[in-house]
């Protein structure tokens, strides 16, 4: 018999992977202009490295970013994250609400969860800008992310 925890988990994944699905869809379709960045923070106070990249969904307001991270704890986890951010202007920046997905793996485990957060950019020059996030990744490896970075 499937416990009742076995069994919301499993439709937890299904809905993860359907909307991982859908985004990945919905951003090749639909994105025309991008921004590659790179940044370094901590997860739950361990040091994390990231690099970054941008899909925007028509306009200046909406986009996803997806995120390739390395978490260097006890074990080497690696993350992958696809966040939407609502931009909201400010100045020569742009602060963001952000949720998303998060997927998470070392050599012992994989775990899926949902990021809840927000950020700053602001440009430095006509061509680059830089960034500072704060997130709290739910479910799997719960914790607190704090990465800042630039954009080029």
């Amino acid at each position: 018999m499937v416990s009742p925890t076995k069994g919301l988990e499993m439709k937890v994944v299904h809905m993860v992977l359907l909307t991982i699905a859908v985004l990945t869809i919905a951003t090749a379709a639909s994105a025309d202009k991008t921004s590659w960045g790179l940044g370094a923070g901590v997860f739950d106070g361990e040091f994390t490295a990231q690099a970054r990249k941008d899909f925007w969904l028509g306009g200046d307001i909406s986009q996803i970013t997806a995120q390739a991270s390395v978490y260097f704890a006890n074990k080497t986890t690696f993350a992958l994250d696809a966040d939407y951010h609502f931009n909201l202007e400010s100045g020569s920046g742009r602060f963001y609400p952000l949720a998303g997905l998060h997927f998470a793996f070392n050599s012992n485990d994989a775990k899926f969860g949902a990021n809840a957060g927000g950020g700053f950019n602001f440009n430095l020059t006509e061509k680059t800008a830089a960034f500072a996030e704060v997130k709290y990744v739910f479910f799997g490896w719960d914790g607190w992310a704090i990465v800042g970075g630039i954009y080029f």
